[in-house]
């Protein structure tokens, strides 16, 4: 069976061709840490990768009635960027009573900013590996807080 020349040279154009997959555009953010030290009013900002919080609420035993665990809050964050002297003398406990606000602001959309703001933030954990091929990862933290708002709604208050 014979095909015909523009059927070969069909394939070979459609083969030469590169075919994109269209996708939708993601939405953009920007998520900001602006930590305030409030003994001396220091405040510095960090760009975030990611931000999370973690809430356990009181819990009483059943039979007694008894307070268990009165609850924590605690919020994780990937910083984007390397940590500074004021970020490290905060892990290492030098820094007390800070407070701060964590701001997502999408930037494709023109919508209000999501803010998470905190006080009394205490560190809980931190992570942060160095590698000899990719430089470091992205340090990670996790904190304490004694209230969290957000969106202006108080989730947490101890």
């Amino acid at each position: 069976m014979k095909t015909k020349w523009y059927n070969k040279s069909l394939i070979v154009l459609l083969l030469l061709c590169s075919f994109n997959a269209v996708a939708q555009n993601e939405t953009k953010a920007e998520i900001e840490l602006k930590l305030t030290d409030k003994a001396t009013n220091t405040s510095h900002s960090y760009k975030l990768y990611g931000a999370n919080y973690s809430l356990n609420n009181p819990f009483y035993s059943q039979d007694e009635g008894k307070l268990i665990n009165n609850g924590n809050c605690s919020i994780n964050i990937e910083l984007g960027q390397n940590p500074d002297e004021f970020l490290l003398k905060w892990v290492a406990g030098q820094l007390k009573n800070t407070s701060g606000v964590i701001t997502m602001i999408t930037i494709s959309d023109i919508k209000n900013p999501r803010k998470m703001t905190f006080t009394d933030a205490q560190p809980a954990a931190s992570s942060e590996s160095f590698y000899v091929t990719s430089g470091s990862t992205a340090p990670q933290m996790s904190f304490y807080v004694k209230t969290l708002t957000i969106d202006g709604t108080t989730i947490f208050s101890q």
